[in-house]
């Protein structure tokens, strides 16, 4: 299905694309800077509040195709719904939460919701979006994240500096009640395709499960009394992901064509979009207790600082995406992987009593680095999917969820290793330790950064640049 829309349904479809991201990156960025202060609430150490992060994250990886399967089905309108609805609900349910299990249960739920609405937003652009608008629709899908991560900092450090950490889920029902009637008005009902299910749902529960199992191995090496579960979870993941690869080879309507993966192409895109995440992500789970611990920062002044990353991005996403429209995708992904590691270069050898100069720049590098990465990187991919432009569209998220997860994990995995914080409640973190322990994952993140320049040097641009 390509049904084009006219003007007025395309500025109203692209306004709901962009306010259903946009919700996501709030609460997505939002989240990290109460980090500290969830942990501290609920008396866990560093590496298990990060689970509030990473259940989000893995959950959302882990049905986020199965969505786009659905959405393709059954209609995009009605996916976007359910998912803002899903989403509304569950962020009361995370305010309400009297125990650290209850509020993961409920990012659990919440991440269900944000993944329909991660799957619906791309095919929008794909289905309704004529080619040459493509890179300019997607950015869309960026820019309404920047845009939710540039003011959920400063929004998350004002909430948790002046009320309780509760707060930053609840803000989120307001902006769903004003999000689901203007969706509801903006995609017409006729554009809905009409089409028995196809969804497979045994890969779906394998993708899942593997994703999970995998995310949870990587997590919980550091923690000495869980490893053996850690082996456990990494093998049983690995059997479950190969069991998904089987299913999906001999099924005639699979959850994902695995095709598309042979084209070296398509496959190293896809890498180095999980891996422009897993950095981003991974880092921004250390910098808010980085910025309370070592530098001294409130809540607030730490949110104002992680502000300016998103922002520019915001600022900058549209006119690049543009720029490569003209010029090609291939400078901008490479430029992506440089910007980080200068920025991780920075928190390896600056650490110790950095000065809020270099803080902010660290913060901009990374900032610049995302600016490079939404439109050119996610039409990319599209580009390079041969015949499956809409399911290589929601792949683009797929890549960046699961990215996320991994990273944050392996963030916490790396850092609590080399800083010996091991179960050692967050308030009893010293600066050294902290300094030690983010010193070494800077590292392991600028190596992955490295890897982003090179490969997306390697795939050349289509032929049309």
């Amino acid at each position: 299905m390509n049904e084009l829309l006219d003007r007025k349904h395309t500025g109203m479809l692209l306004a709901v694309v962009f306010f259903a991201t946009f919700m996501d990156g709030v609460d997505g960025s939002i989240v990290n800077v109460a980090l500290p202060d969830i942990g501290s609430s609920f008396g866990v150490d560093t590496g298990t509040v990060s689970w509030v992060s990473i259940t989000y994250m893995m959950i959302l990886a882990g049905t986020l195709v199965a969505f786009a399967r659905i959405a393709a089905d059954k209609g995009i309108r009605l996916i976007m719904a359910l998912g803002l609805f899903i989403f509304t609900v569950s962020s009361f349910i995370c305010g309400i939460s009297v125990s650290f299990p209850m509020l993961i249960a409920a990012r659990a739920v919440q991440a269900v919701g944000a993944g329909m609405m991660a799957a619906a937003g791309p095919m929008c652009c794909v289905v309704h979006l004529p080619p040459e608008k493509l890179a300019f629709g997607l950015s869309i899908v960026t820019i309404g994240a920047s845009v939710g991560f540039a003011i959920g900092p400063a929004l998350g450090g004002a909430i948790v500096n002046f009320a309780d950490w509760e707060w930053i889920f609840l803000i989120n029902i307001p902006l769903g009640a004003i999000a689901i009637p203007l969706m509801l008005k903006a995609v017409p009902k006729s554009i809905e395709p009409a089409r028995k299910s196809t969804l497979d749902h045994a890969g779906a529960i394998l993708l899942l499960v593997a994703i999970v199992l995998i995310t949870f191995s990587i997590e919980t090496l550091s923690h000495s009394d869980m490893r053996r579960y850690s082996v456990i979870a990494a093998a049983v993941g690995l059997c479950v992901l190969f069991a998904f690869i089987y299913v999906e080879k001999h099924r005639e309507n699979p959850l994902l064509k695995l095709s598309m993966f042979r084209r070296w192409d398509f496959s190293l895109i896809f890498i180095t979009l999980m891996e422009i995440n897993m950095v981003f992500m991974g880092i921004l789970y250390l910098v808010p207790f980085y910025a309370e611990i070592c530098l001294g920062m409130s809540s607030l002044t730490t949110g104002l600082f992680l502000l300016s990353s998103p922002l520019l991005t915001a600022i900058l996403g549209m006119p690049i995406a543009r720029m490569s429209d003209v010029r090609g995708r291939r400078v901008f992904c490479v430029l992506s992987g440089v910007f980080a590691m200068m920025a991780f270069a920075i928190f390896m050898f600056a650490s110790d009593n950095m000065h809020w100069i270099l803080f902010l720049a660290t913060m901009i590098l990374m900032g610049l680095s995302w600016a490079c990465v939404g439109g050119p990187m996610a039409s990319r991919l599209v580009e390079h999917a041969g015949d499956e432009p809409e399911m290589a569209s929601s792949l683009t998220n797929e890549a960046y969820y699961i990215g996320g997860a991994i990273g944050t994990a392996l963030a916490a995995l790396a850092f609590t290793i080399a800083s010996g914080t091991d179960g050692i409640d967050i308030d009893s973190v010293t600066s050294a330790q902290f300094l030690s322990g983010i010193t070494a994952t800077a590292a392991i993140l600028f190596i992955i950064s490295l890897t982003i320049a090179v490969l997306s040097f390697i795939v050349k641009d289509e032929k049309r640049f």
